[in-house]
């Protein structure tokens, strides 16, 4: 289902262990179930209304978060990050010590500043060429396969240069663990932002289920909205990069880290 489909009302079977309903999706996301609904009838958030019950397939709420993610107002990114680190702390997915910031999962060996690239097939190769380069990817001909059939259902650009690449889904089988990559072009490359505006800052972020990925983005989200953008666009070295994340990162709360 398109990210951007308009909500269907139907009766047709289906199997529905597929599917949450509207409380399910409230304490998964950490919303209510009437800012849900509002989600629905203005946002066009994807779901089924089946004999009367709103359903919403896992797999088509995260295809619409991550291209909404930067446009929601910023107190529900922030519930959305909470209750997502909430979740991944409680079942040991995340660590309780600082190593699970996001900053922390940059090596230095994933940054790459001021790259000749032109094309958006070249940026995807070259992001792909740097998560090979980082030791925690296992497979990048998998990987590269990935990002072109999520940037095929619509563009991971952002608007004010930025783009959040990442795999079609999570890729448990070919990473060692979650971590995050950043290219800066040399120049706007055209990426199919909204805004018609090129785009030369790049993350990839590669995770190995569906509650890191969001929480990946919506912390990428909180982190460039809290001034770390401009200081990525000037960052004169690979140190500089992470400082700029680390800074940004650092005035976010933290649950027990």
């Amino acid at each position: 289902m398109n990210p951007d489909s308009s909500p269907t009302s139907t009766t047709v079977a289906i199997n529905q262990s597929e599917y949450l309903n509207i409380g399910q999706l409230a304490a998964y996301l950490g919303w209510s179930t009437r800012f849900i609904e509002g989600l629905v009838r203005g946002e066009h958030l994807p779901g089924l209304e089946i004999e009367g019950q709103w359903r919403f397939r896992r797999n088509d709420v995260v295809d619409w978060l991550e291209q909404k993610i930067q446009t929601l107002d910023e107190a529900r990114v922030t519930e959305l990050e909470s209750n997502l680190e909430t979740s991944l702390l409680a079942d040991g997915t995340f660590r309780t010590t600082r190593t699970d910031r996001l900053a922390s999962r940059l090596p230095l060996k994933g940054i790459a500043l001021d790259v000749e690239l032109t094309k958006k097939e070249d940026v995807l190769r070259a992001i792909t060429t740097l998560a090979g380069a980082t030791g925690l990817l296992f497979d990048q001909d998998h990987l590269l396969a990935s990002l072109v059939d999520r940037e095929s259902m619509c563009s991971t650009a952002m608007p004010g240069g930025v783009a959040f690449c990442h795999p079609r889904r999570p890729v448990p089988s070919i990473i060692e663990r979650q971590f995050l990559c950043f290219l800066r072009t040399a120049a706007p490359v055209d990426f199919g932002s909204e805004d018609g505006e090129g785009t030369s800052l790049f993350f990839l972020l590669c995770t190995p289920d569906d509650r890191s990925h969001l929480h990946g983005l919506a912390r990428l989200a909180r982190i460039l909205s809290g001034g770390a953008l401009e200081a990525l666009k000037t960052a004169p070295s690979s140190d500089a990069v992470i400082a700029a994340l680390a800074e940004a990162e650092a005035k976010i709360p933290h649950k027990n880290l």
